[in-house]
């Protein structure tokens, strides 16, 4: 009997190498549940020579924390406050460029200067609220004395009083315009003692990093809030993810995060979920997730792709296999039940989703029960043959 049996494991291996190739060690997508029979269950016997020679490993079936690895494309867009574009509030005439596209910029370096006419109209409202000013003060200065004296009645000077409240009143709103420009204290100082009288607007870098586009040239006429160049500081990205709605409930932000996707490195980048968006892309109907990367030697770049990897976790229970566990057959996913040393029972199970290394189970397996992990395409060629056997 035990030749009979042996003989059939042995035409069972050969049918399976000969008349059906192996079955390629790639798990399809889970397939719906629907229709499938659970109750289709069949037992394997084997000889103790078979179990001797195929050595099995099993392992425990175990209700686990329902977490599992997600791995999706992220696109790369620079980091919020790690870029900025350059305009001008006024429109004007560039007179010098002082940084070009690759160079390092550092954050209110000039950039460039403008040459305008509404400018210079504000410098000169500027001077000359602070000559009316400063004249108003004099004034009062001296009706201040000659009231004391009883020379001036008093609203002489209440008169000039109030003037000179106007005077400074004007210097504020010229001052603030200017501020508005930018224009840096130094410079409003500098034209009031008249070392300087060319009205030129200075154009600052509003953060430090390289200049990534550079749209003006030297006495070319700007608009007012044009873009002339942008900064770009890639010490930092954002990275954007695309989750599945099914997976997205699963996530929070702190979630850990690896970024692979860079030639000759060994290690990937280390991140987090920062944020999650609440709705979904309406062009791949996915949510998505944003991930702020440190860069490592200036990588990932704005405009690049890379893979992300996710861990996802719940604190809902769920059975979790190895993927070595699961064959199919047809569609149906199926695992090996181990009920003795040489007894396995052929049992068709529900699939919720397969990652990289497990399967979460649906139906068809219980906490405590023994499956094959190995020698599964083995058990596999013996079951369909003592089926047709049968």
């Amino acid at each position: 009997m035990g030749a009979r049996v042996w003989g059939g494991w042995l035409l069972a291996l050969g049918l399976a190498a000969c008349g059906e190739p192996p079955e390629p060690p790639v798990t399809p997508p889970p397939p719906s549940s629907d229709g499938v029979s659970l109750t289709d269950v069949r037992v394997i016997e084997l000889t103790p020579e078979q179990a001797a020679e195929l050595r099995i490993e099993t392992d425990t079936v175990r209700l686990r924390p329902l977490s599992y690895t997600v791995a999706l494309p992220g696109e790369v867009y620079p980091a919020p406050g790690f870029f900025a574009r350059v305009s001008a509030p006024i429109s004007g005439r560039v007179v010098r460029v002082t940084a070009n596209e690759g160079e390092p910029v550092r954050r209110g370096q000039v950039l460039l200067e403008l040459e305008s006419l509404e400018f210079a109209n504000l410098a000169a409202e500027y001077l000359q609220a602070r000559a009316e000013e400063t004249y108003r003060r004099s004034q009062v200065e001296r009706l201040a004395t000659l009231v004391e004296k009883k020379i001036s009645p008093r609203a002489a000077l209440d008169k000039a009083q109030a003037d000179l409240a106007r005077a400074g009143a004007a210097v504020s709103a010229a001052y603030a315009r200017l501020r508005a420009l930018n224009i840096a204290e130094a410079q409003l100082e500098a034209w009031t003692a008249g070392e300087t009288t060319r009205p030129v607007l200075p154009i600052h870098a509003p953060i430090s990093g390289i200049i990534d586009a550079h749209d003006i040239d030297l006495g070319q006429s700007v608009e007012a809030y044009a873009p002339m160049m942008s900064i770009l500081n890639p010490a930092e990205v954002l990275v954007k993810g695309f989750v599945s709605p099914e997976d997205a409930p699963l996530l929070r932000p702190g979630d850990p995060v690896r970024v692979g996707g860079q030639p000759f490195e060994r290690e990937d980048l280390r991140a987090a979920v920062t944020t999650i968006n609440p709705a979904l892309d309406p062009a791949n109907k996915s949510v998505t997730v944003n991930i702020r990367v440190k860069t490592r030697r200036g990588w990932p770049k704005p405009g690049q792709n890379v893979r992300l990897t996710l861990r996802i976790g719940s604190d809902a229970q769920a059975i979790r296999i190895p993927l070595s566990a699961v064959v199919y057959e047809g569609e149906q996913p199926v695992v090996f039940v181990r009920k003795s040393e040489t007894t396995y029972e052929r049992r068709p199970i529900t699939v919720s989703r397969i990652t990289s290394d497990e399967v979460i189970v649906g139906e068809g397996l219980r906490e405590g029960e023994q499956i094959a992990v190995s020698q599964v395409f083995s058990l596999k060629a013996i079951g369909r043959f003592e089926q047709y056997a049968e």
